[in-house]
Parts: structure tokens; C-alpha cells; sequence
């Protein structure tokens, strides 16, 4: 199903298309917590995660283009290699990115 965004399409970014799925937390969704997580699998998927969980029960499957309309800073990220993280401390703060190993054992939803 088609919708459209809050930003110029014309002007994405990601190498992902925008309709790309991609996971977050029903915390993200509900607007309770904010993304401070951010995952470029080595599989190429994106996470935008809240820090608190990373439970198969909270996950959520989400558009990432929803992602980008929800937190424009995400936009700074759309060249992080797959592998990569980036993480802050709070909403107002800077992204740092790193890479980060390939496992069972990472956030995935």
C-alpha cells in the first residue's frame, strides 16, 4: 500500500527504497521513547531502536521512510555502512557511530 511522507521524496538519501521496512519498538511507535539506537545490519535491514528493549514482543515492522518522518535527524545516518551502529545519549545530542560484529546476539527484532 502507497502513502506519502512529510519530507521531499525527491531528496532521499538511504540507499534502501523509502517503502523499505524497517524495525523500531512499539515504545518508538507510541511515541514514548526516542530513537537513540540505530542498526545497519550486515544484512542490510535497518533498526531504529529506543535503547531499553530489543524483546521480539516489542518489535515492530515499520516503513522507513515512517522513520525518517518521525525523527528527521535520521537522515545523518543514511550513509552508515551495513555493520554499523549509531547511538546518543539523548535526542539533542550527536550521533557516534561504530561497527559492530555480526551474531545471534545483536538487537534484532
Amino acid at each position: 500500500m502507497s502513502h506519502s511522507h512529510a519530507f521531499d521524496e525527491s531528496t532521499w538519501q538511504f540507499d534502501a527504497p523509502i517503502n523499505a521496512a524497517s524495525f523500531t519498538t512499539k515504545y518508538v511507535l507510541d511515541g514514548s521513547l526516542p530513537i537513540l539506537e540505530v542498526y545497519h545490519d550486515h544484512d542490510g535491514e535497518w533498526q531504529f531502536m529506543c535503547g531499553t528493549t530489543n524483546a521480539s514482543a516489542d518489535a515492530k515492522l515499520v516503513c522507513l521512510g515512517c522513520m525518517i518522518d518521525r525523527d528527521p535527524t535520521l537522515v545523518q545516518l543514511a550513509d552508515l555502512p551495513e555493520g554499523w551502529l549509531a547511538h546518543r545519549v539523548s535526542q539533542t545530542q550527536p550521533w557516534a557511530r561504530e561497527s559492530y560484529e555480526n551474531s545471534d546476539s545483536n538487537n534484532e527484532a
